[in-house]
């Protein structure tokens, strides 16, 4: 599995794991955001993020609905206002919770997210229909840097000075990327052919 779509109304993430790292779009109502983030910038730790909506501010809106009503009913009863007139002062009432709605309309959402941390964003809903889809693509994703780096890194180069070589070797070893035999092995490789350049 080297891509996944997510969908979330209007909106929608795709991501895709390439060769050097992991390519990312964000499909939003009106915009798209797309980009790289090489497997260089792209770090092991996980966050998952949880946003549950607030009840004391839907519990608050409710009650300005209700209050809407009853100043209409009370200004409808005190001046014997027409149906037509009356919806105008209701939409008027109503104006408030409009506001209050518009400014606070993220705290009414229910969020679930996990992300890698990384030099760009990389961040997967996380709902519980998702989330073992989710961690088979990050572990996807670190699989997939492991192989690059192994591919990059575990090789003897001619053209790469013997000191880089071996600093590489070192750093996949620290990272765990490789096994001691096989950081031995590379090493003796290295070596045999900084032996054989000086003869």
């Amino acid at each position: 599995m080297n891509t996944l779509a997510q969908k979330d109304g209007r909106n929608s993430k795709y991501f895709e794991i390439q060769e050097d790292g992991v390519f990312v779009k964000n499909n939003f109502a009106k915009e798209i955001n797309e980009y790289k983030v090489y497997f260089s910038d792209i770090q092991d730790d996980e966050t998952v993020f949880r946003k549950k909506k607030d009840p004391v501010l839907i519990g608050i809106v409710i009650s300005m609905v209700f209050n809407s009503i009853l100043v209409t009913i009370f200004i409808n009863d005190s001046y014997q206002l027409s149906y037509s007139i009356g919806m105008i002062v209701f939409v008027i009432a109503l104006f408030p919770t409009l506001i209050v709605g518009g400014i606070c309309n993220n705290e009414f959402r229910k969020e679930n997210s996990k992300s890698l941390t990384a030099s760009k964003p990389i961040i997967f809903s996380y709902a519980k229909k998702e989330m073992e889809e989710v961690n088979s693509f990050i572990t996807k994703i670190k699989e997939s840097k492991k192989d690059y780096y192994l591919r990059e890194y575990y090789k003897v180069d001619n053209l790469i000075p013997t000191h880089v070589q071996i600093s590489r070797i070192h750093w996949l070893y620290e990272s765990k990327y490789i096994n001691e035999s096989d950081a031995k092995f590379i090493l003796d490789e290295i070596d045999s052919k900084r032996i054989i350049e000086g003869l």
